[in-house]
């Protein structure tokens, strides 16, 4: 019988597959907008967005795609659609409670914290950047002290699972 997630692994489950939801729909709507982007780069996303063009955000993103070229923002398109499948990979790893999911979750989220101190060392006064740094420190503190939970956890047919004494020939 499998034990029920704590609380703690319900959050980082959860949290991990919002933002997976967010890279994934970022990767289409800007792919989306490549392929219907024709005129008024403020008008098409207004339009595709359901907003208002005069929107400070529409304007910004306006103002950063006209900048760059299409194969830039594919690029983009699928950077954050490859993003997007590594946290739902995260995510759906540590919810079938594979022994090495904790490992492969504290890795990853090891290497973004590089970039969440880049961000905060170029714009300090941003909270966001704060925010997502001291989420992602109490996912890994959480992460590593409960690191090897999932060891030894009963799986489902098909899954694997690391040889024990008792299972090894």
């Amino acid at each position: 019988m499998t034990r029920r997630l704590s609380g703690g692994f319900i959050a980082v489950i959860a949290f991990k597959y919002l933002k997976a939801a967010a890279f994934l729909l970022v990767g289409v709507v800007v792919l989306r907008f490549v392929q219907v982007a024709r005129h008024d780069p403020a008008m098409e996303f207004a339009r595709y967005l359901n907003a208002s063009e005069n929107r400070e955000s529409i304007r910004r993103l306006s103002a950063f795609f006209s900048e760059i070229t299409t194969g830039q923002q594919e690029a983009i398109g699928a950077a954050s659609l490859a993003i997007g499948a590594v946290f739902l990979a995260e995510a759906s790893l540590l919810l079938a409670r594979i022994w090495w999911a904790t490992y492969f979750t504290i890795f990853l989220t090891l290497l973004g914290i590089p970039l969440e101190l880049v961000e905060i060392w170029r714009k300090p006064k941003f909270f966001r950047g704060w925010i997502f740094l001291v989420i992602n420190a109490a996912i890994l503190v959480f992460l590593w002290r409960r690191r090897n939970e999932f060891r030894g956890a009963p799986e489902e047919p098909g899954g694997s699972r690391e040889p024990t004494r008792e299972t090894a020939p």
